[in-house]
């Protein structure tokens, strides 16, 4: 109940505040009705692990710290409600377009496109290239550097377009097959056509017979030239 107060009067000994006996029983009912009421905390404590808000208690007053908002924090309440939120965004930037994630429990999505596999585990993710089918993919590929292929073959090429082939050439050029064509020509710096029948019907053509004429080589050509005719 409400705490009653006793009348005094308004002029001491004027005879209109309460007599001594009411007055008496008012304090008693006053000291029963603060007796009735529940005992006041005299201290207040931090429950759990979090960060304590408790400050300190005087003349009665419980102190209680202030929350402040950080970087990114909201913090909003109602009558008995004190809410706190994040309102930071993650910005994504790529080489070709950007996007955002905002508020709580944020996902970051990292997708794989054409031969690429991403895999998530713990706080790592790992990015997979497969190799397959990759210069298939390109229609017009063009190498930065020589091509090494190890030791292995090129195969199935269509038309081959080159400014110098260096080593071995086999196989069939144009149509003609190389290797045929070199071991029919023997020696690259001399061939060998057999042997000459000669004919001699008169003495000068006995003469020519007998002699040596050197006509140099393929590479290092003489410059004696003969006529022998048409081959029949």
């Amino acid at each position: 109940m409400a705490i009653t107060r006793i009348n005094v009067g308004t002029l001491a000994n004027d005879g209109t505040g309460d007599d001594l006996r009411q007055a008496f029983v008012k304090v008693n009912n006053n000291f029963d009705d603060l007796d009735a009421r529940t005992e006041g905390q005299a201290t207040a404590d931090n429950l759990g692990e979090g960060t304590g808000i408790f400050y300190s208690k005087e003349n009665g007053v419980i102190g209680l710290k202030s929350l402040v908002s950080g970087t990114n924090i909201q913090i909003t309440n109602d009558a008995d409600t004190v809410t706190i939120s994040n309102t930071g965004t993650i910005v994504l930037q790529g080489s070709t377009g950007t996007g955002s994630i905002a508020g709580a429990n944020r996902t970051l999505l990292v997708t794989g496109g054409d031969n690429i596999t991403t895999t998530a585990s713990s706080n790592s993710i790992t990015v997979n290239i497969d190799p397959s089918g990759l210069v298939l993919s390109d229609t017009a590929p063009q190498l930065g550097g020589p091509l090494n292929a190890d030791n292995n073959n090129i195969v199935n090429v269509g038309i081959l377009t080159a400014n110098t082939i260096t080593g071995a050439l086999t196989g069939t050029v144009d149509g003609i097959n190389i290797t045929s064509l070199y071991n029919s020509l023997g020696n690259v710096l001399g061939f060998d056509y057999g042997t000459v029948v000669v004919n001699v019907t008169n003495a000068l053509d006995f003469f020519v017979s007998q002699q040596s004429i050197n006509y140099g080589t393929i590479v290092s050509p003489g410059s004696t030239g003969s006529d022998f005719g048409a081959i029949v």
